[in-house]
């Protein structure tokens, strides 16, 4: 599918390098700052890759098939049907802000609908841009959810 200058694909394997890059590019910037070397990265994505029910998009753009972005999921068993756990979203630093983030999603909401999986969930940082990036794009809190998480050590 292409949409003004951009085209959106299923990931690849031979896209690894490029997501793992861009991965990198976007998190370790602001407001994340996240501390990231290339092998941590590579082996995110292959672990997300060999999930047996991995699925994942990229943007590329036109002319130049330039990775401007990704997104990394994986679809689950619900007792209403299926969702996707949409796990990694993002867009190049130098193109954020330009309607590719909201054409991509929206590319991938469509491919999750034709496959008839109605639901994507994810989560985000509270207060950070992601969060009304995602809520400006059709996506609410959850009333009835809260994420957690534990020490296995204790």
């Amino acid at each position: 599918m292409k949409n003004k200058g951009i085209y959106f694909m299923e990931f690849n394997e031979s896209d690894l390098s490029e997501v793992v890059n861009v991965y990198i590019e976007v998190f370790s910037a602001e407001p994340w700052n996240d501390k990231l070397t290339d092998n941590q990265i590579t082996s995110y994505v292959n672990q997300m890759t060999e999930l047996n029910t991995f699925k994942g998009y990229i943007v590329r753009e036109e002319g130049t098939a330039n990775l401007l972005g990704a997104a990394l999921g994986f679809i689950k068993p619900w007792y209403m049907g299926k969702e996707y756990q949409l796990d990694s979203f993002y867009i190049s630093n130098d193109y954020q802000g330009k309607g590719i983030g909201t054409k991509f999603l929206n590319f991938i909401k469509g491919q999750l609908k034709d496959s008839c999986i109605p639901t994507i969930i994810l989560d985000t940082d509270r207060g950070y841009p992601a969060e009304l990036f995602y809520l400006n794009n059709g996506f609410e809190h959850s009333n009835s959810s809260v994420i957690l998480h534990g020490d296995t050590s204790s």
